[in-house]
């Protein structure tokens, strides 16, 4: 452990918290002559904030800026100095856990290099650096500067130069604009937020949720609140789903999560095209759905759903649907809806999420072809639903807030809870550590084969532990080695470079999503 990393070890305990201690890669890498890391990680602590990280003589110098960084140059972001982290923290996200240093949720905002100008050590010491930042979200020139503020810690300000990469804070906010991980899935899911289920736009006008042909219909026509007039859009990028560990509080509705591909149609009249998430037409790949879309007798609209092939079971088959997809099979895929973000000329964005799925329902009242289905809304708690879809071999839940617009990026209004199975398996070896990492790096697993009872390789697994039960566990390990592999098929070549084989005496219980083929 460096000098410089006493104040970050002294406040974490590393047997509760999933942060990453200082005691691995830390230590001066000679002269500055290259580009070195940065990283800004978005922090749900008592208070929102970013932390911004520069690499400097073997640690992250960091600062945290309660506003977060803005492109504007007239902006100036304060930026208050806290104590240097290791280096393996410019990846880490996660959860720390309450009652701990800065308890809440983590995520890599940005991340990337900085190339200073000048000499970087003395810029640092005189408070005043000067750099180019070659991020995923932020570019171009930025200055820290300390000031003479009083504090308990040292105020400084993130200031962005006035280059190529600045935009106006009223024309473009970035924080706003894309407030995601670059690493992960994951947003941040606030922990307390009220339900916007009761808000109503005051002034906005409502549009009718009918077909051509369910105009003389007897049922009611749903009223979409906030809907406006508006050309159809020539594209349109999906909402994405956040991924998180537990279902938050407030008002939601879920679904099942579909084990297939992301397709949004449009429709313009007669014409029908069906198109990936990324915006390619897959059209062609679906006649039978595209038909099935035009006998709705919509005069125009954007669907958003997945594509499915169901196994014997009648459970997503993400392999079936592969093999449909190759085999041309189209009559084999069920196309499930679940949004309808414009319709017959009006634009539904802003239309609260549970009155979209109402005009779904409406207007697929009229179909008659099962290639083309409504994805229903569960009933039941987030906790019991899940373990049902767990125990159906599916995929997890799609969780949506009551009340949500749609919006064309990921959002923490549609949230993923993705199932976890369970399962014993034989230790049959480990790996030596790396980085940071102290103890051993992975443990190797086997299982047995049902029919011929030989111990067979299942694979690796390294995460889920704290420091104590890695030392722990590596002297149990350790009494247990052997000079050759317990397997039927040991690993070759690199994967079992380097291997402790060990007698195969120890399980483990491992938490898993999918065992692959």
């Amino acid at each position: 452990m460096t000098k410089a990393l006493e104040e970050y070890n002294r406040k974490r305990d590393f047997d509760a918290t999933p942060e990453p201690s200082g005691a691995g890669r830390s230590g001066k890498r000679g002269k500055v002559a290259r580009a070195l890391q940065f990283c800004i990680q978005k922090h749900d602590a008592s208070h929102l904030h970013y932390d911004f990280r520069l690499e400097l003589d073997g640690t992250l110098k960091s600062w945290a800026v309660p506003k977060g960084p803005s492109l504007d140059p007239k902006a100036r972001r304060l930026a208050v100095h806290v104590e240097d982290h290791p280096l393996d923290y410019a990846s880490f996200e996660g959860n720390i856990p309450d009652g701990h240093y800065g308890a809440g949720d983590v995520i890599v905002w940005d991340r990337g290099t900085w190339i200073p100008e000048g000499d970087p050590r003395q810029a640092y010491e005189k408070g005043k650096l000067k750099f180019v930042l070659q991020g995923e979200k932020l570019g171009g020139t930025w200055n820290l500067v300390k000031t003479h503020m009083p504090g308990k810690r040292e105020q400084w300000f993130l200031i962005k130069s006035k280059d190529a990469a600045a935009r106006p804070l009223a024309e473009y906010d970035v924080l706003v604009a894309e407030p995601d991980s670059v690493i992960s899935e994951r947003t941040l899911v606030p922990r307390k937020r009220t339900t916007r289920a009761a808000a109503k736009p005051a002034t906005t006008p409502a549009a009718k949720a009918t077909s051509k042909s369910s105009k003389s219909s007897k049922s009611k026509a749903i009223q979409l609140e906030g809907a406006k007039a508006a050309a159809l859009p020539a594209s349109l990028k999906p909402e994405l789903a956040t991924l998180v560990d537990a279902a938050p509080e407030g008002d939601w509705r879920y679904e099942i999560k579909f084990d297939g591909y992301r397709i949004v149609a449009r429709i313009d009249g007669d014409q029908i095209n069906l198109f990936t998430r990324n915006g390619h037409d897959w059209t062609a790949k679906m006649p039978r759905q595209a038909k099935a879309l035009a006998a709705l007798g919509l005069q125009s609209a954007w669907l958003d759903g997945e594509v499915v092939v169901a196994n014997e079971h009648g459970v997503p088959d993400f392999q079936g649907l592969q093999n449909a997809f190759e085999n041309e099979h189209s009559g084999d895929i069920v196309f499930y809806l679940f949004d309808l973000p414009y319709l017959n000329g009006m634009d539904l964005r802003a239309v609260p999420l549970e009155q979209r799925r109402s005009a779904l329902a409406k207007v697929l009242e009229t179909n008659t072809d099962d290639a083309l289905k409504c994805s229903d809304d569960l009933a039941g708690s987030a906790d019991s639903l899940l373990e049902s879809a767990c125990q159906m071999d599916m995929e997890g839940l799609i969780g949506k807030r009551v009340g949500s617009p749609y919006v064309s990026r990921r959002s923490s209004d549609w949230i993923k809870l993705k199932c976890k199975r369970r399962q014993e398996f034989v230790i049959v070896g480990y790996t030596e550590p790396k980085g940071s990492r102290s103890a051993f790096g992975a443990l190797l697993l086997g299982l047995h084969d049902a029919e011929s009872d030989e111990l067979r390789f299942a694979g690796k697994v390294g995460t889920g532990f704290s420091e104590t039960t890695l030392r722990t566990l590596l002297a149990q390990l350790q009494a247990l080695e052997t000079a050759r592999p317990a397997l039927a098929n040991p690993p070759s070549g690199a994967q079992a470079r380097g291997v402790h084989w060990l007698k195969p005496t120890l399980l483990a219980e491992v938490a898993y999503a999918e065992m692959t083929r």
